[in-house]
């Protein structure tokens, strides 16, 4: 088996960590799918906190991890030598490389994934790719060839500044831009989803229903503006014979957003709405229900915050035909005609004349994420005949709706199940290992950048630069007022340091003093 790296973890993978959102859960997903690929290995962590690993252990354990679990802090890049790796699961890896100097590049090597690439947080990582000190032994994982296009639009956009501010043509280091979704248990949630009947009748839908899902968060800023859909169902609506329902399942954004929601629910009077969520979480039992009582998987997905589409393989694995909008990722998971309908999208005319502004903007902080998403949201369009035409097909044409919805489920399972993309991510790290096996030997000298050794960095503002002509230290003890109220500003210093260390150091803040 191929050595695994060490994995960042957080509070923020567990129940009290916040809502579930589509990063804690791909956190979790990717956590419990690490978990059970490494079986009676051990399972190496990465947390501020050594204590959290205790937390975590039952999300390993219901995976099926039976080995010892192992917690590395992240003051000190030395232990993650003997690791080999250090995984984060976002694309921050520069600021990690200029951590790993301190002891030399070739030491490990740094792994991080896309998510959401629009946010001013995530472009400035992306950014900074080009300047910090990654190497051909890290990388970068892509969910999706449209986030991996993004993400090499801003690395040649910022090599070609830098190139051109500085006069070369030199090509700069890159880390790998490797393309692996993220893991799904697929194969656990197809055992989990109830019969189609029982999960009708438990939601009370007709059995003669025609069922559109959308499964997700609902948000105007950052997900989709519903409007379209729900004109298109009501245009659709008048054309059935049978009931058309909708299955809405998922939390609103805000309550502000679901009551406007609701008032656009009543402009569609032919068609049923079933709203599970809203105010409240939705439950993996309602989740599964809602899956279990569709016919189609509804996304007409219209943000850039979208990278990959969980929801979308979810529909696809409990086995139904998706029609969705040729967007992001969506285009990686659905392929038009077989496992569902893609539905063409474009940017408007006039988008580019407010583009720039509008990033800066957000640059500044003048406006936030959540607003520029759902601004540039508005600007994107899809042709609505076109789904129009697909949902029609797929409702009046059973056999064509099963056939698709079996083709999904099936690729669902060859391609996003756990296991499969676990055996990608081996296959990364053993070509990481071996480029830093053939690394030059200048990348082994430590050279911990400047600005992170701020003694070093201020030694100028000392007028002394050594002890040697220092006065004694004068015998006397400290007033414990004075220990009391720096014990705060103490703890971190000495916990800096090597354990063989501490007693001097105590002693030199204790001089301080007297």
């Amino acid at each position: 088996m191929a050595e695994f790296p060490a994995l960042i973890v957080s509070g923020d993978l567990l129940a009290e960590g916040g809502n579930l959102n589509g990063r804690r859960w791909a956190g979790k997903t990717l956590l419990q799918a690490w978990a059970g690929h490494l079986s009676d290995q051990p399972l190496k962590l990465a947390c501020n906190d050594p204590s959290l690993a205790s937390s975590i252990e039952h999300l390993a354990r219901e995976a099926g991890h039976t080995g010892s679990i192992q917690a590395h802090g992240l003051v000190d890049p030395t232990p993650y030598a003997a690791v080999g790796g250090l995984f984060i699961p976002d694309p921050s890896i520069g600021r990690w490389a200029r951590w790993r100097q301190a002891i030399g590049s070739e030491q490990f090597s740094l792994i991080g994934q896309i998510h959401t690439l629009n946010t001013p947080a995530s472009l400035s990582h992306l950014e900074a790719l080009a300047t910090e000190p990654v190497q051909p032994w890290d990388a970068l994982i892509c969910t999706s060839s449209a986030g991996r296009a993004v993400v090499e639009a801003v690395l040649n956009n910022r090599e070609a500044e830098l190139q051109e501010r500085l006069g070369t043509s030199q090509p700069l280091p890159r880390p790998q831009l490797p393309l692996i979704p993220l893991p799904i248990p697929v194969e656990a949630m197809q055992q989990a989803l109830p019969e189609h009947a029982a999960a009708r009748q438990a939601l009370g839908i007709p059995v003669n229903a025609h069922v559109c899902l959308w499964l997700g968060r609902l948000s105007m800023l950052t997900k989709l503006d519903p409007w379209p859909s729900y004109q298109l169902l009501q245009r659709l609506a008048a054309d059935l014979q049978q009931p058309l329902w909708l299955i809405e399942c998922g939390p609103d954004d805000t309550p502000e957003q679901g009551r406007h929601f609701e008032a656009l629910r009543q402009r569609c009077p032919d068609v049923r709405f079933l709203r599970l969520g809203g105010a409240e979480p939705v439950d993996e039992a309602t989740k599964h229900q809602a899956l279990a009582a569709a016919d189609v998987a509804l996304s007409l997905v219209d943000n850039c915050q979208e990278t990959f589409g969980l929801s979308v393989i979810e529909a696809m694995a409990a086995g139904l035909p998706v029609v969705a909008s040729d967007w992001d990722g969506y285009r990686d998971s659905v392929r038009h005609g077989i496992d569902g309908f893609l539905v063409p999208s474009r940017w408007a005319p006039g988008s580019e004349a407010c583009s720039f502004r509008l990033g800066w903007q957000q640059h500044l902080e003048m406006l936030n994420f959540p607003m520029v998403s759902g601004a540039l949201a508005q600007l994107m369009q899809l042709d609505m005949g076109s789904a129009h035409a697909h949902l029609a097909t797929l409702f009046s044409n059973p056999e064509l709706s099963r056939a698709m919805g079996s083709q999904a489920k099936q690729r669902a399972k060859k391609r996003f199940s756990n296991h499969v993309v676990m055996q990608q991510y081996a296959g990364l790290f053993s070509e990481l290992a071996d480029r830093r096996r053939h690394a030059s030997p200048a990348a082994q000298e430590p050279q911990p950048p400047l600005s992170l050794d701020p003694v070093s960095l201020f030694s100028g503002f000392a007028s002394h630069t050594t002890a040697d002509d220092w006065p004694p230290t004068p015998h006397a003890s400290v007033e414990p007022l004075v220990l009391r109220n720096r014990e705060a500003l103490w703890q971190p210093l000495l916990q800096a340091v090597a354990p063989e260390q501490r007693s001097a150091l105590q002693a030199e803040l204790l001089r301080k003093h007297l």
